[in-house]
């Protein structure tokens, strides 16, 4: 057992254009930064440049691989790994689809289904909650044996997020997802420590202001 406990500073890419015009990405969409996702990311960088990270970890698509880049250049040589089990939750039908009066009805049923505890229900054509969620526990476990004790940057999306911390800080109690906000580049720090993950910062955007 490290005498240590791992601590995880998990945040959301920066701003996308298709953030920006609230046209839906999920796993599909494999959007870049845009100027002002870049100056977010370098804002976090900045903060979190004197943290001894020693690892970093993204999701493969595109807009968390450069946040992951940025923000982890001061602290190179580091180890960089990029993992699918930390993509974005698949939208389905809605990814790349404008926020018209039928995607807003579709999203406000399937997240009201599962504010109700149906977290087995799929977006139509993509994931259900509970699916990403044994994608995310599958990317803590890989991160917690190769790092234990160490502090890891985990790069990733809104909604895996939401379902990665809820499954994390509420012992898999996923109708707590929206009680877990996040903002592009909001940062929460989260230690791991005789199986009991805890939440030290929630969703700080701090370096956002200056």
């Amino acid at each position: 057992m490290p005498a240590e406990p791992t601590t995880l500073y998990v945040t959301r890419h920066g701003e996308t254009d298709y953030n920006r015009d609230h046209i839906m990405q999920g796993s599909g969409v494999d959007s870049a930064l845009n100027d002002t996702g870049r100056a977010q990311a370098k804002a976090l960088a900045r903060r979190l440049s004197d943290e001894p990270l020693d690892a970093v970890y993204a999701s493969t698509l595109v807009r968390a691989r450069q946040t992951a880049k940025i923000v982890g250049a001061p602290h190179e040589p580091l180890p960089y790994a990029y993992l699918d089990d930390l993509k974005e939750i698949s939208w389905g039908v809605y990814e790349g689809t404008p926020p018209t009066d039928e995607r807003i009805a579709a999203m406000k049923a399937i997240k009201t289904r599962w504010r109700a505890g149906d977290v087995d229900a799929p977006v139509e054509g993509g994931e259900s909650p509970r699916q990403v969620e044994r994608r995310a526990r599958r990317a803590v476990e890989v991160m917690l044996d190769a790092h234990a004790g160490e502090r890891i940057l985990v790069v990733t999306h809104g909604r895996y997020m939401r379902i990665m911390l809820a499954s994390l800080l509420y012992e898999g109690d996923l109708t707590q997802m929206p009680n877990v906000p996040h903002a592009n580049t909001g940062l929460y720090v989260v230690t791991h420590e005789q199986n009991t993950f805890e939440a030290q910062v929630t969703n700080s955007v701090c370096h956002l202001a200056s």
